[in-house]
């Protein structure tokens, strides 16, 4: 009988710690987003595997998250994705896909633009025009090799 309140014990203090585990891993993952977000799109020739879920990241500092990637009606990839509300993006900014390492999680990259005098910020739905194509490895070596061959 002592045997069987132990184990219940146990798997009570296992369940827990597993929650709170949980808890622990999806407050980090949404650390640097608050609740209000508006959404921008981008329209790419190659994703190169950009996933619902990736970072956006304006210099390297996480601003939003990939919400859908999907094809338009002319077979371009459009990537839509959320950006936290309380960063402005100029609407001459340009935007490409970085990997994190050789084998690492791939994210989008904002580089932005200037201010003009203009009311020149991206709103709600609005879409960064300067878009530059995902590069794999085969490619930038048949491009090296390209130009060692000229």
């Amino acid at each position: 009988m002592t045997n069987n309140i132990m184990e219940s014990v146990l798997g009570l203090v296992t369940l827990i710690i597993a929650i709170l585990f949980f808890i622990i891993f999806v407050k980090a993952n949404n650390q640097n987003l608050s609740d209000e977000t508006y959404t921008l799109n981008a329209r790419f020739l190659k994703v190169g595997g950009i996933m619902i879920g990736n970072d956006v990241k304006l210099r390297g500092v996480k601003v939003g998250v990939v919400k859908k990637v999907l094809l338009d009606d002319d077979f371009f990839a459009l990537v839509e994705f959320e950006v936290d509300s309380k960063v402005k993006i100029p609407s001459n900014s340009s935007i490409s896909v970085f990997s994190d390492g050789l084998l690492g999680n791939k994210y989008l990259s904002i580089s932005p633009g200037e201010f003009g005098e203009q009311n020149d910020i991206l709103s709600e739905f609005g879409e960064i025009k300067k878009v530059i194509d995902y590069e794999s490895i085969e490619d930038q070596v048949s491009k090296i090799i390209f130009l060692a061959t000229q």
